[in-house]
């Protein structure tokens, strides 16, 4: 299911202007962007406070300064608009490898697949706010199934986010005024006259008159505004990244076709980041299909490097090529220094140790369906069951406790120990033989007990806690590993039941 995120900034142009220049441009004054339209000078920006004094785009200059005699004017720099517009667009790349210009004021971004790595699509959309706000720009957000759903959700308001479940778009979209839709003001005006202010009135009139009246553009807006027609996006590409493109002569569609054409442009791009020295940490493979939308898939590594190939191929599942693939991009970004390349060793084993852990771990992190990857850690503890932790490769250190035991530990550990009935003579003897389902097994031979006592500075259950611990071996030749809780001779220490915990 694809979901679009639209994103509309309406102060953009006087919010542009206030962080480029904030000693002529204050935030308390009333500010506007004018430029000509009819042989006259019209309004196309207010700032908030000249919002608040009754300002709005599409007035002329003279009537607003007529309101306000101290205003501040600045005639539009569209080139700087736009420009500084593709940057913030790049700047999105954070979020999704298809970021889209919505030009002069919004931006798009297809979003499939991504908000679980945000903690859900409401968390994503306030993240996005928090850091637009930091970056000194109030904008309104929308995420639906289709771009222009979101685009029209975006602007009805001001300021607000709001996520409309998939399918549900139509729902959201009939209370919306008519001006919501990319049409031309005439239109809407035209439809205001006619009694037709919201798109559900609109929507529900038959579509041969509005076509003979008012042109197919219009039934085209309520189409893609419905999801029932795509419009390419305007997708950006970042200035300073690597990037190549190849055409297809005939378009492709299987796993093997796909996995053909990034192992002939891998190469290419590995050769142009070794030649700058660099390595990618991120890399976008980008699929335009027949019917020109975009198959987008990521993939990412914990260190910077210039050879990315079987961590595409892992992501082909990923891709769905519909009726084909006609065209395919591969751009690499996070572009970093590389370092030093790492020493190559004489020990085949040394050499697997060294380089397998952080391949792997790249493999799983970007394996589809995989939203983490732990490694164990030794961990100091007074029960064997408890000597392991979790912690993510990043924070992967040494072992708070190195000290080296004096007794053998087993080599298969049971998620939980099970109780058996043990003959042993109290307080101290050595286990003769033990009940396991109901059959007997005879110990040949013991050695113990090894005794471990719980973590009294952790919890009032572990103070005075004792485990005897036993390394027995079965006349049948099995060995294994039982504990007594207690020492046999005080209550307090424990119940003095047995348990088989490892298998050595």
């Amino acid at each position: 299911m694809r979901r679009f995120l639209a994103l509309w900034l309406p102060f953009w142009r006087t919010e542009r202007l206030q962080l480029c220049q904030p000693d002529h441009y204050p935030p308390d004054c009333p500010l506007v962007v004018h430029a000509p339209e009819h042989n006259r000078q019209t309004l196309t920006a207010v700032n908030p406070v000249a919002l608040a004094a009754g300002l709005r785009p599409g007035q002329p200059l003279a009537q607003a300064r007529s309101i306000l005699p101290d205003l501040l004017c600045v005639e539009q720099d569209t080139d700087a608009d736009d420009a500084a517009l593709h940057e913030l667009c790049c700047w999105l790349l954070w979020l999704s490898p298809l970021p889209a210009l919505d030009a002069p004021d919004g931006l798009y971004s297809d979003t499939t697949g991504c908000a679980h790595l945000y903690g859900g699509e409401e968390a994503m959309l306030s993240l996005i706010r928090t850091r637009l706000s930091e970056k000194g720009h109030a904008c309104s957000l929308a995420l639906s199934g289709s771009a222009a759903a979101s685009r029209a959700l975006a602007r009805s308001r001001l300021d607000g986010a709001c996520v409309i479940p998939p399918g549900q778009q139509k729902q959201a979209l009939d209370r919306l005024p008519c001006s919501a839709l990319p049409i031309a003001p005439e239109t809407a005006s035209r439809l205001n006259r006619l009694g037709l202010t919201t798109i559900g009135a609109l929507a529900a009139l038959p579509r041969a008159p509005l076509a003979k009246r008012f042109g197919t553009e219009l039934l085209t807006c309520l189409d893609e505004a419905f999801g029932l027609q795509v419009r390419p996006l305007n997708v950006v590409q970042v200035r300073d990244r690597i990037s190549l493109s190849r055409s297809l002569v005939e378009p492709i569609g299987t796993a093997e076709a796909i996995a053909t054409v990034i192992e002939a442009l891998v190469p290419d791009a590995c050769a142009l980041l070794s030649r700058r020295g660099e390595g990618a940490r991120q890399i976008d493979f980008l699929c335009v299909r027949v019917d020109s939308t975009v198959q987008a898939i990521r993939v990412g590594t914990s260190d910077p490097t210039s050879d990315m190939p079987r961590l595409l191929k892992d992501q082909i599942s990923r891709i769905e090529p519909g009726f084909g693939i006609e065209a395919v991009t591969i751009s690499a970004s996070e572009l970093i220094e590389a370092g030093p390349a790492r020493p190559v060793l004489s020990d085949p084993e040394d050499r697997l140790v060294d380089t397998v852990p952080a391949t792997l771990i790249d493999r799983l992190i970007n394996r589809p369906g995989v939203t983490s990857v732990y490694q164990l850690a030794p961990r100091f503890s007074a029960w064997p069951e408890d000597g392991q932790s979790r912690v993510s490769p990043d924070d992967m250190a040494k072992p708070p406790f190195a000290g080296q035991m004096l007794w053998a530990r087993p080599n298969i550990l049971f998620d939980l120990p099970v109780r058996v009935q043990v003959t042993a003579l109290l307080p101290d003897g050595a286990p003769r033989q033990f009940v396991l389902k109901r059959q007997t097994h005879r110990i040949a031979a013991a050695d113990g007990p090894e005794r471990l006592l719980g973590e009294w500075w952790q919890t009032t259950e572990n103070y005075g806690a004792t485990r005897d611990y036993w390394q027995v071996e079965t006349a049948t030749g099995l060995r294994l590993w039982l504990f007594r809780k207690g020492d046999g001779s005080h209550e307090w220490s424990g119940s003095g039941d047995w348990f088989l915990q490892d298998v050595f």
